[in-house]
């Protein structure tokens, strides 16, 4: 096994048209990538086969899963199970960690 180091911050960018979904790995059973939103962009409604994990590292915004909305700050951590309709919205320019288990 080999230690994978990413540098997230280096990584970020930002675009006014559209989020921006940045790889940062994937392997067998697990995809991650960073969410780069500026205020007012969103990602979804989509469905998705595996579960996933949000971790909002900076911003603010809302997550819809299956008819429930959660308030959504930096430092929020939240598991979507597979299966489900979610999207995610912002309120102010955020970056959203997202992994997919499968």
């Amino acid at each position: 096994m080999t230690i994978q180091v990413i540098d997230i911050e280096s990584m970020q960018k930002f675009s006014a048209d559209e989020a921006l979904h940045i790889m940062l790995h994937q392997s067998e059973g697990l995809v991650t990538r960073l969410l780069c939103l500026e205020a007012g962009q969103g990602v979804g409604p989509c469905v998705m086969t595996t579960r996933v994990l949000y971790l909002v590292l900076a911003g603010r915004g809302q997550l819809r899963v299956a008819g429930e909305q959660a308030e959504l700050n930096a430092g929020s951590l939240v598991v979507v199970p597979a299966g489900v309709v979610r999207s995610l919205s912002t309120m102010e320019r955020s970056r959203v960690l997202a992994v997919q288990v499968s």
